[in-house]
């Protein structure tokens, strides 16, 4: 069952549900009456998921709002680019955002995250830390949370399982210690795939201790007859490399 709640879905939502257009205090009222939460700023959020915002939080990409005059706002017009599906894609060590990473994609899962304006929020989660501390669950968790993704959600029928961030049908669990771990989230995830909880599973993992990159890539590959579904998976090399 999902427990989760995300502000910038719910005003999507809302907004939707006003016909596309609509002032932050009637997106306030509705979310108030249908998810029983009262968001007093409620315009400064409206005004951060605008593109006309200079001091925003949000990504670019998920800025999905536009002012169409005082305390209005509507949906911006995008047009999603269709990417080329792959089935595997396994790339070698890459800088992104000042950190190396290995990176490897199941089953298209990279292009679906591209798709959704994803990918870059990600990987800069995953540039963070190198994943050597106690500390960096919470630092990756942290940033997640401020740009609006749910933390510690469950997918799955016993609640005591749950997802270390999840937004819009995609999970993201960060592993630093035991490739067990790993497989648990792998064989639960069928299930919530199966039930159209999940679109794709991202895993964040040191490249040079357990559960290392490569194994759980070597883990992806052998059986990916099982794993229909997109995983996409990040490796961490550590600061003093």
């Amino acid at each position: 069952m999902f427990t989760g709640f995300n502000l910038k879905e719910a005003i999507v939502e809302a907004l939707t549900a006003l016909g596309g257009t609509g002032s932050s205090s009637q997106v306030r009222e509705y979310i108030k009456s249908k998810h029983g939460k009262d968001w007093k700023d409620i315009e400064r959020i409206m005004d951060d998921l605008s593109v006309e915002s200079k001091s925003s939080f949000f990504l670019p990409e998920d800025r999905v709002l536009t002012k169409i005059g005082k305390d209005k706002y509507a949906f911006r017009k995008t047009e999603i680019p269709k990417m080329p599906e792959r089935n595997v894609t396994d790339r070698k060590a890459v800088p992104e955002f000042g950190t190396r990473k290995m990176l490897f994609s199941l089953n298209g899962a990279e292009e679906i995250l591209q798709r959704k304006g994803q990918l870059s929020t990600i990987l800069q989660a995953a540039s963070l830390t190198d994943l050597s501390s106690k500390d960096d669950l919470d630092k990756i968790q942290h940033f997640f949370h401020n740009n609006m993704w749910d933390i510690e959600v469950s997918l799955f029928p016993v609640a005591s399982y749950k997802i270390g961030a999840f937004k819009e049908k995609t999970a993201i669990e960060i592993e630093r210690s035991l490739i067990d771990a790993v497989h648990r989230s792998l064989f639960r995830c069928i299930w919530a795939y199966a039930k159209e909880k999940l679109d794709v599973l991202v895993f964040i993992v040191p490249t040079y201790k357990e559960p290392k990159f490569e194994q759980v890539k070597r883990d992806l590959q052998e059986f990916k007859d099982v794993i229909l579904y997109p995983v996409y998976l990040i490796g961490v090399a550590s600061s003093s490399a």
